[in-house]
This record gives structure tokens, C-alpha cells and sequence, in this order.
């Protein structure tokens, strides 16, 4: 069970890996555009797959996409987008998330509804995998009438182009000006990936560490496994899964208020709040599966978890990690450092069903709550704000001339 749940995110491991080079060289657009293919090749597979080993290979094709998406996508969107925004910005990735999730589940849940179990076990699951060409096509049509990115464009030496895709998105003044500081950034930048080992090594660490505590409290396998919790918990099938779609819901609510919030109040005060939440209601769980305490009391605990993660962690740790490496190399810094929120994320779902088994409910959300005050003292103690900071003022705060600025921000 943890294997056929997990091995996308082998596939989102290796995505991630490859998709910071892939993006240096043929561009954002491009590397989004292969993501859809990934997407609609996996769809297509699965539903006729006649064998778990076809399965796992179908799923490592929707693994590829998948991780390689989580690295361009926000990486592309904060490319693009203005200072003042960028952090709204990035959250629309998440957003996006979210919604999809939310449309899964209820897809799940409709497609469910149309047999029995026997039903659900031979033919139901292939339609709710095949439901996911219809997002892909439409991801595909979308990406391919969008602008590339201005940085990488720059990059290219195609400063024209660039300049032109600034002018659309902040005006001419603004634009030229931000032209100006993107050509400096680069002078300044070898762009080889030695640079993150060396001048870029505190962001590449912080970016490594922000990642994967986004994961280490749970949240992909609690959405893997959220009927399978809901079950455990008391609930017959069909709630599950209702359930499931009730807590899509809440995850799609706190990540509007995410949007509205992240440009305002600041990523690592989201980080910091949302994670706080995540700790007491998995502590809250654990308590109520310990005493076999309501099984409603789990439905709402797991809801605040779910809010916790929408409004903080989900949201502020793909801005930050789309904001903190220079230009030359954010594509294959985003990539080692979204490998590791997907290497975490794995041995999440390859390990949950085993750490119910051997720990039990209770024991088995005490490490995950565990996990989420971890998060809190690691991001208190070593996380700078990056709000209000062009991304090439973030550049520049961890250049050896940046010193002074590196003081004042911590």
C-alpha cells in the first residue's frame, strides 16, 4: 500500500532533479509544457494498466511531471511577477494545488458513489486516474500562449525580448530599471552550480531544510491516506470520503486567506502561525485516537491541521524557496531543494502504513505533531523575512557585499 501511494513521488524526486536544468536551458515554458505532457501520458496509462508494475511505471511518468512542475512553476511565477506581488503570486501555485486536490477528491468521491466496493476495486479507481486528462490538456493549451521569463530571457542574452515582457507586466519606467538590476545581478553571477556549494551555500541549506519541514509533519500522507484516516477513525466509506472533499475544502478557504496574507504579514510569520496550529492539532489527534475519543473531534483536528498547513508552511515555503537563489542557478537550486521536500514526502507515504501498523493512530500522529514543533524552532532560529525584497536585493543579501544588509534583515 505505501509503494503504490509512494512511487509517484520517486518519479517527483527524479522530476525535481532534472528540472533545474532543464529550465536553465530551454526555458520555463517549455519545461511547463513537457509537465503536461508527463500529466496526460500517466492518466492515459494507468486507466489501462494491467498490472501493479504498470501502474508504478505510469506513476513515475505523473511523478516526472509532478516534480518537475513543483520546481518551474514557482519558479517561473516569481520570474514574472512584480515585487510588490510576487509573493501573492507564487501563492496562486499553491492555490492551484489546492484546487486540484479539491477537484480530485470530489471526482473520487462521485466516481465512488457509482458502484459498490467490488466495483470501486476493479473499474472505479481507473476512472478517477483517468479523470486527470482533463486538467492536463487544459494545463498544456494554457502554458503555450504564456510569456517566458524575463530573467531567464536575460540570461539568454535575448535582452530585447526581456525588456518587452517587463514592460507588459510593470510599465516602461519600472521595467527598464528592473532590467538594469537583473543585467548587474548576472554580471556578478558565474552560474555555475559551484556557487551554491560556496557564495550560496547559507541559502541552499536554508532552502534544503525549509522543504523538507514543510513535509515532516505529515501532510502528503494525510492527504494520500485521508479516507484510510477517516476510516480508522470510525467512518464508514462514503463519509470518508465526504470527508475527504470537507477537508479539500478548508484547504482551498485558508489558502485564499494565504493569498491575502503572505504579501502583508510576511512569510515566516505565516510559516511560524500556521505551523503552530499543525503541532496542537496532531498532539489533539494523537490524544483522541489514544482514548478512542470522537471520531467527529478527528474530522475537525484534522481540518485545523489541513488550515495550518493552507495558510503557512504550503504557501510561505514555495515563495521563499522561489526568492532566495540568484538567477543563473534558481532553477537548479529550486531543484535540490525541492528534491528534498519530495524525498520527505515519500518516505511519508512509504512509511505511514507501517507507523500505524508498529505505533499505532495515536503514536503515529504524536511524531508527525512532533515534527511540526521542529519546524518551529528551526524556522524561528534560522529563517530571515524576505517580504518587500526584490529578488535581486535577496541576491545581494547573501553576497559576501551584502553583509551589512544580512545583519540588519536577521
Amino acid at each position: 500500500m505505501g509503494w503504490a501511494a509512494g512511487c509517484a513521488l520517486i518519479g517527483c524526486i527524479v522530476g525535481c532533479a532534472f528540472a533545474g536544468t532543464v529550465a536553465d536551458h530551454l526555458g520555463k515554458k517549455k519545461g511547463l509544457a513537457l509537465c503536461a505532457v508527463c500529466f496526460a501520458l500517466s492518466s492515459g496509462g494507468i486507466f489501462f494498466a494491467a498490472s501493479l508494475h504498470q501502474f508504478v511505471i505510469w506513476r513515475l511518468i505523473g511523478g516526472l511531471g509532478i516534480g518537475a512542475a513543483s520546481v518551474i512553476s514557482p519558479n517561473y511565477i516569481a520570474e514574472i511577477a512584480p515585487t510588490r506581488v510576487r509573493g501573492r503570486c507564487v501563492t496562486l501555485y499553491q492555490l492551484g494545488i489546492v484546487a486540484g486536490i479539491l477537484a480530485a477528491v470530489l471526482v473520487n468521491m462521485l466516481i465512488q458513489r457509482m458502484g459498490d466496493d467490488s466495483w470501486n476495486t476493479t473499474v472505479g479507481w481507473r476512472w478517477m486516474f483517468l479523470a486527470g486528462i482533463v486538467p492536463a490538456l487544459l494545463f498544456g493549451g494554457m502554458i503555450l500562449p504564456a510569456v517566458e521569463s524575463p530573467r531567464w530571457l536575460m540570461k539568454m542574452g535575448r535582452r530585447d525580448q526581456a525588456v518587452s515582457v517587463l514592460t507588459r507586466v510593470n510599465g516602461s519606467a519600472v521595467a527598464m530599471r528592473e532590467a538594469a538590476e537583473i543585467e548587474n545581478s548576472l554580471m556578478i553571477e558565474e552560474g555555475h552550480i559551484s556557487e551554491l556549494f560556496s557564495t550560496f551555500r547559507r541559502p541552499l541549506l536554508l532552502g534544503i531544510m525549509l522543504a523538507g519541514l514543510q513535509q515532516i509533519s505529515g501532510i502528503t500522507p494525510v492527504f494520500s491516506f485521508l479516507p484510510e484516516i477517516f476510516r480508522s477513525a470510525g467512518a464508514a466509506t462514503g463519509a470518508a470520503f465526504f470527508q475527504s472533499v470537507l477537508v479539500s475544502l478548508i484547504n482551498l478557504f485558508f489558502t485564499l486567506i494565504a493569498l491575502w496574507l503572505v504579501d502583508r504579514a510576511g512569510r515566516k510569520t505565516l510559516i511560524l502561525a500556521g505551523t503552530t496550529v499543525q503541532f496542537l492539532s496532531f498532539l489533539l489527534v494523537g490524544w483522541f485516537y489514544h482514548v478512542h475519543g470522537s471520531g467527529l473531534a478527528v474530522l475537525i483536528l484534522v481540518m485545523s491541521f489541513v488550515a495550518g498547513h493552507a495558510f503557512g508552511n504550503g504557501v510561505a515555503c514555495w515563495v521563499i524557496i522561489s526568492e532566495i537563489y540568484p538567477t543563473k542557478v534558481r532553477g537548479r537550486g529550486m531543484s535540490i531543494a525541492t528534491t528534498a521536500l519530495w524525498l520527505v514526502g515519500y518516505l511519508g507515504n512509504q512509511l505511514f502504513p507501517l507507523m500505524e501498523k508498529n505505533l499505532g493512530s495515536d503514536g503515529t500522529f504524536w511524531c508527525f505533531s512532533a515534527g511540526a514543533l521542529l519546524t518551529i524552532i528551526l524556522v524561528a532560529l534560522l529563517i530571515p523575512e524576505t517580504k518587500g525584497r526584490s529578488l535581486e536585493e535577496i541576491t545581494r543579501f547573501w553576497a559576501p557585499q551584502g553583509q551589512t544588509v544580512t545583519s540588519v534583515a536577521d
